[in-house]
């Protein structure tokens, strides 16, 4: 017969029964059993993980506190445990992993796509454990990356900012290159990763090849780059910046710049929109990864299975405007009108990822040429 329940040494609700005598089992027999005496009590859901702190490296800005808010905060509900956020984005998210190397002290990374690469050419993550992230189920193949060691949770378009009020949609990025736009183009540095994208493309108009090929063609850029710098503006230090110059007029155009980050300003009325010439879009892509060595991964691999779900997906794409990685999530036509889903339309738009591997390691080379062109 019960008579209560009570908590093991592990965290979990056991049963107390009845002897055959009639009288509850004694502290000795409890003791010897592994059991702590204490009150009658209900069974404590995910017991295992109270009491236990999981560090998170995520996103700055909007998107980094709405996670924060409707992510973490009810995480820490559901598995009564504690959820340290550092925010900061990609490469400071990878300098802090690497200085932790020892002692690692984060358990999950936010990431783009090219970090996944780094961290794991630099032994600084572990493989996904997939078994205990059932959700991964639901992801399309072409979010998975190197070999199970990252997986995305948004996916973004990356093309040309305009102002619809100076102009129209740009058809073909060779347009940039027109008398027309002569100081009116903020162009994104080389730390971002518009920066790269704007050499391949640039590769690609000039040697013809789609992105694919073109992204080893680097050298092909350089000359139409240097043709390409009566018409900048300046090299935005920020996607803001950028932003802020196209909407008032300071700038006809923004590039190459992310969706989730120029929609934002449409909905709200600002005369700035996207455009997404025929070579093709670029996918930026936000991943999540998990640390090498690093404590309570277990409670990591429920956090980052709890960013597949399909209702946090759908949640968190309405509100930050990036497609989800996963299959079968309903969106309204509003929604649908500013994100990469289903996985046609990314198919439709020549949505792209570079080779990162190549890229990271061709950076500092290109970096180099870039900066030679537009600091002079």
């Amino acid at each position: 017969m019960i008579v209560g329940k009570f908590r093991s040494s592990n965290g979990e609700a056991v049963m107390m029964l009845k002897t055959k005598t009639g009288g509850g089992l004694s502290r000795r027999n409890l003791l010897k059993a592994g059991i702590a005496a204490a009150a009658p009590m209900v069974f404590v859901r995910n017991g295992w993980s109270q009491g236990k702190t999981l560090t998170i490296g995520i996103w700055a800005g909007a998107q980094g506190e709405y996670i924060k808010k409707q992510v973490v905060t009810p995480f820490q509900s559901d598995f009564n445990c504690r959820v340290l956020v550092n925010e900061g984005w990609t490469l400071p998210q990878i300098a802090k992993v690497r200085a932790e190397r020892a002692n690692p002290q984060h358990t999950v990374v936010f990431v783009d796509d090219l970090g996944i690469d780094i961290l794991k050419r630099e032994n600084l993550i572990d493989p996904l454990p997939l078994a205990k992230m059932p959700n991964m189920a639901k992801v399309l193949p072409r979010f998975v990356y190197d070999e199970n060691y990252g997986v995305a949770i948004g996916i973004s378009m990356a093309g040309i900012a305009y102002n619809p009020k100076l102009l129209k949609p740009i058809e073909s990025y060779k347009e940039l290159w027109e008398p027309r736009f002569r100081r009116k183009i903020a162009m994104l540095s080389m730390r971002s990763t518009g920066g790269p994208m704007m050499v391949i493309t640039t590769a690609a108009l000039a040697t013809g090849k789609p992105y694919k090929e073109a992204q080893y063609l680097a050298d092909q850029a350089w000359p139409m780059l240097t043709e390409l710098k009566p018409n900048i503006l300046n090299i935005a230090q920020s996607n803001a910046q950028g932003a802020n110059q196209v909407i008032q007029g300071e700038a006809f155009v923004e590039l190459i710049d992310y969706s989730k980050w120029v929609y934002p300003y449409t909905i709200k009325g600002a005369p700035i929109d996207m455009c997404y010439p025929k070579e093709g879009a670029w996918a930026g892509v936000n991943c999540m990864a998990l640390v090498k060595g690093s404590q309570n991964q277990d409670l990591g691999a429920e956090f980052m299975n709890r960013m597949l779900d399909t209702k946090v997906q759908k949640e968190l794409s309405e509100f930050a405007l990036a497609a989800p990685p996963i299959r079968d999530v309903e969106f309204k036509a509003e929604t649908l009108k500013y994100i990469a889903y289903p996985e046609k339309k990314m198919d439709d738009l020549g949505l792209f990822s570079p080779d990162w591997k190549f890229v990271n390691q061709a950076r500092d080379g290109w970096t180099e040429k870039w900066n030679t062109i537009f600091t002079e």
